[in-house]
Order: C-alpha cells, then structure tokens, then sequence
C-alpha cells in the first residue's frame, strides 16, 4: 500500500500473525498475552515478538432510546466501579447496555437490555454504528441501536435484582443531556458519542423509524 494510500480517512488492513498466546486471568473479562508479528506501515519491514496484553470480551449492544413525541432520550443511572475509582461521581449516567449472550444478535440483545434496564419496550429498532471501544486494551466491539420508546410507561427504577442492577431510569431531554455533555457533566464514552452522533442525525432517523411503527386500525 502506498504512502498516499496510508493517508486515507478509513480504517485499513495491515499483515499480522499471533505467534504465541498466554492466558493471565480468567474471569468476566480474561486477560490474555499475545505475542505478534505485523508488517509496518510503509511495508518495507516486519516487526517481530511484539508483546501485548488484551481483555477479552464478549460483543455489547448499547441503545440509545428516543421517544419522538416528547424529545426525550433515555438514560439511566447506576454504580459503575471505575467511575468509583477514577472520579468523585460512582453513581455515573450512561445509555442502556450488555454483552451479547451466547449466539444472540446484537438486535436481540438490544431490546432485551433496553426491557431489563429502562422497563420499556422498543417499538421500532434501528443499527446505527458500531464501535472498538478501546481497541488498545481489549477486543470489543460495541453496536449502537436507536430504539423508539414511549417514556409514558419509564419506570422509577429498573433492572435486575440476580445481577445486582440497582438503575434509576431517566427520561431526559434531548437539548439538555448534549448541554450537559458539552459542559463536562458528563464522562460516559459511550454515551458521549451517541449524544455526538444525534445531535447531527439523530432526529431524522427517528422520524424514518417513527414511520415504520404500525398503528392499530
């Protein structure tokens, strides 16, 4: 690949091969090291014996729940423990989310984290973008979801008891939540980049989902 091909605004593919792998820890998120020949950029050399630890971790659905009529977003809030460790606000605001379980599909799991975290149900639901979400730490990969919800039916609080979830769902106005964003009061990175991505296509694709909801005759 050229030195102008490298300069292109995409993601690209570059040669590589896992020579060794070790597994450190097990648990939610085991830790493996691997040990990595990859091709340099330019492709006039190899790079061998690389070294790299990586968390390994199941695909995640993140939903971003709208409801049209009211222009609202809902979020949620609960204990997070790197929130706890890293800064004054444990009880961090974040968007509905969870891994994938097993062989479902990112769509399943969405509706299904979106019922169990906000007690609402997804009445149209939409792939927007997917994501590395620290691609020098680990390997997953989060798929964003817009999911058109009538805040009338938000609970006061949601999730579930055998996954010591304790949530307060928050019905929150769009143009509210992106000023809180944009004022720092926020440290969510997954939610700031759905607010990111709405602020500047959020609403017409809701109105093309709102279209697509088949009302009783």
């Amino acid at each position: 690949m050229s030195a102008s091909d490298r300069r292109r605004l995409a993601d690209q593919p570059l040669d590589f091969t896992v020579t060794a792998e070790e597994r450190l820890a097990d648990g939610f998120r085991p830790l493996d090291r691997l040990f990595v020949s990859h091709a340099s950029l330019d492709g006039t050399r190899r790079f061998e014996g690389v070294r790299r630890e990586v968390l390994r971790a199941r695909e995640a659905a993140i939903i971003l729940p709208y409801d049209p009529n009211t222009d609202e977003i809902v979020i949620i809030r609960q204990f997070r423990i790197g929130a706890a460790l890293k800064t004054p606000n444990a009880a961090a605001l974040e968007l509905p989310a969870g891994l994938l379980d097993g062989d479902e599909k990112p769509a399943v799991a969405a509706v299904r984290e979106l019922r169990e975290e906000t007690g609402l149900e997804a009445l149209a639901t939409a792939p927007i973008f997917s994501v590395l979400t620290s691609p020098g730490l680990c390997d997953e990969v989060a798929h964003y979801f817009m999911c058109i919800v009538d805040t009338r039916g938000l609970p006061l609080v949601a999730g579930l008891a055998d996954e010591h979830e304790d949530i307060i769902p928050i019905a929150a106005p769009a143009q509210a939540l992106i000023a809180a964003m944009d004022e720092g009061f926020i440290a969510n990175n997954l939610m700031v980049t759905a607010l990111n991505w709405f602020d500047r296509k959020g609403r017409p694709v809701a109105r093309m989902l709102s279209d697509s909801i088949e009302t009783p005759a």
